[in-house]
Order: C-alpha cells, then sequence, then structure tokens
C-alpha cells in the first residue's frame, strides 16, 4: 500500500451502529491515538469496544505509522466512527484533530497502550456526565515506570496539588466547549500541554468539576514523560506555564515547594490512614522524648 493511501483520511459513514445515530450517543467521544505501538493500540481498541455502555464515538487519530496499526485499524473499522492515518506534529496535534472531529459533549483521550480499568467503568459512571459539569476525573491505575500503583486525586482540586501533581487525562472527562472556550493543546510543549489546561480552566477560570472517586484507567506509564531523561524538559514546560498563568504566585510557591519537601507529603498521605498515622505518632512521641523541651518563651520573644 503506497503512503499516498496510509495517510489519507477515511471517515466510517458506513461502520456507524444504529444506536451510534441518535442524539444520545454524542454524550462522550473516546479518541484514541496512536504512532508505532500496534500493541499497545491492539489492547486500547479491545478495552473501548468491550465496554458494556456503548453510547459513545470512536475516534482513532494514527500519526502514520509504519508498523502493523493501519492493519489494526482497518480490522477494527467497523468499531470505529472516524479515524485517519497521516503525518502529524507529535502528540498534541493528534489529541487536537480528534477534538476538532469529536462530536461528544465530554470527551476522553484513552491512547494507544492506555485502557479502561474494568469493561463496565462507563456503564458506572455515565450517569455523571452532566453538562453543569466542565471536568469528571477518577484514578489512574499506573503501569511501569518502576512499580504499579494507584494514582489518587483529592477530591478538592487546588492550585497547591496541581503545582506539584495534576489529574491523569485517561482518567478525565473534559467538556468538548472547554477547548473552544479558551484553546486547543499547545503544540510548543512537548509533555505539559495537558497539564497547562487542566491547571488553567481549574484553577484560574474556577470551571466546575466533580471527582468521580473510581479508578478509570490502566495508564501505560512508560512514554514520553516517564523516561526519566525527560524530567528537565517536563519541569522547565511546568515553569514556562506557572510563570505564563500564574507569575503573582510563581514566587511563594517555590518557597512552598522547599517547606513542603517530598518527606513531609508523604506525612500528609499517611494521615489519611487511621493506623499508620497513630503508629507514625508514637514513634514521633519516643523521638521527642529524648529532645529538650523547646524554650517557648524565645520562640515567640
Amino acid at each position: 500500500m503506497s503512503d499516498e493511501t496510509n495517510h489519507k483520511i477515511i471517515k466510517n459513514e458506513t461502520s456507524l451502529r444504529p444506536m451510534d445515530i441518535n442524539e444520545n450517543y454524542s454524550k462522550l467521544s473516546i479518541i484514541t491515538i496512536n504512532y508505532n505501538n500496534n500493541i499497545g493500540l491492539i489492547k486500547t481498541i479491545e478495552s473501548v469496544i468491550n465496554q458494556t455502555w456503548k453510547d459513545f464515538e470512536f475516534i482513532v487519530i494514527d500519526g502514520g505509522s509504519t508498523d502493523e496499526s493501519l492493519e489494526t485499524i482497518k480490522k477494527y473499522d467497523k468499531y470505529i466512527n472516524y479515524w485517519v492515518s497521516e503525518k502529524d506534529k507529535g502528540v498534541y496535534d493528534a489529541m487536537n484533530k480528534g477534538i476538532q472531529l469529536a462530536k461528544g459533549t465530554f470527551v476522553n483521550f484513552m491512547n494507544s497502550g492506555d485502557c479502561f480499568h474494568t469493561n463496565s467503568i462507563l456503564e458506572e459512571i455515565h450517569t455523571d456526565f452532566d453538562v453543569k459539569y466542565s471536568v469528571l476525573f477518577g484514578e489512574a491505575f499506573y503501569l511501569g515506570g518502576g512499580f504499579d500503583r494507584i494514582e489518587k486525586v483529592p477530591s478538592k482540586l487546588t492550585f497547591s496539588h496541581f503545582y506539584t501533581y495534576g489529574i491523569n487525562h485517561q482518567a478525565s472527562f473534559i467538556k468538548r466547549d472547554l477547548f473552544f472556550k479558551y484553546f486547543m493543546y499547545n503544540l510548543e510543549y512537548k509533555i505539559c500541554s495537558d497539564w497547562e489546561f487542566f491547571i488553567y480552566v481549574l484553577c484560574k477560570k474556577n470551571e466546575p468539576y466533580k471527582h468521580l472517586q473510581k479508578t478509570i484507567c490502566y495508564y501505560d506509564f512508560s512514554g514520553i514523560s516517564a523516561i526519566p531523561e525527560n524530567l528537565h524538559i517536563y519541569n522547565q514546560e511546568r515553569e514556562i506555564i506557572l510563570k505564563k498563568h500564574f507569575r503573582s504566585f510563581y514566587e511563594d510557591f517555590q518557597d512552598y515547594n522547599i517547606v513542603i519537601d517530598r518527606r513531609i507529603r508523604k506525612v500528609f498521605r499517611i494521615k489519611n490512614n487511621r493506623l499508620l498515622w497513630w503508629v507514625l505518632k508514637a514513634h514521633i512521641s519516643i523521638f521527642l522524648f529524648f529532645l529538650p523541651k523547646p524554650n517557648l518563651k524565645n520562640i515567640f520573644s
């Protein structure tokens, strides 16, 4: 097959299932982007099409893969509402293409290698797709990157949380209109464009959100953002974004980041577990017993 054919946009008009052509299916658009990750693509497609709740449209954006990805897309053609295989400018360019093509009120990015946590997760949460919320989010189970874990997200999102962490776009459902109200993903960033979008719309514009309190996905934590060699790019991009949107807070939070170091953050995490918090306090009391008592008069004088 020629490169011209591989890169041709193909719209799947004939593959729409009867349930897809009513007005309800546009409640959600699931967008999968892929480039030369055929094994991951199969895993993701199977996860999407095996969902027990199926009132969504499915879009696949391929960056002109040279492996077997195109054959896989054609194999699953009848399950995909729209797909394209052509060269692009990277992951965020592909995600922007998906947003522009989507018809859903909410969009979810389940990229190749990622998958839903269970086949019934959309069944469990689809009634939460309420237009009064701009962003719905849950937890992600991280696979790879040294150890597997569920990345917990607080129900109340704060600037300090985003300064240190963020929310996972595979575990999020974003109202599509937000991208046209504010901005699309910035192609100048290689890693942090989705982080910029979340911190801007949730912390600066105070868009309403809801914590779903469920594990939404398995996240393949072996991509570009997880490579240790790219950590400096990650930090540089975050710094640029913070200065761009939150300049007045930036210096204060540099000091905050020094005070609230990783060890202190771990203490806050332990506090959420009653037994571990009791054990920690008991050990602290033992250590304090051997230390001289502080002179409060000198401290407050």
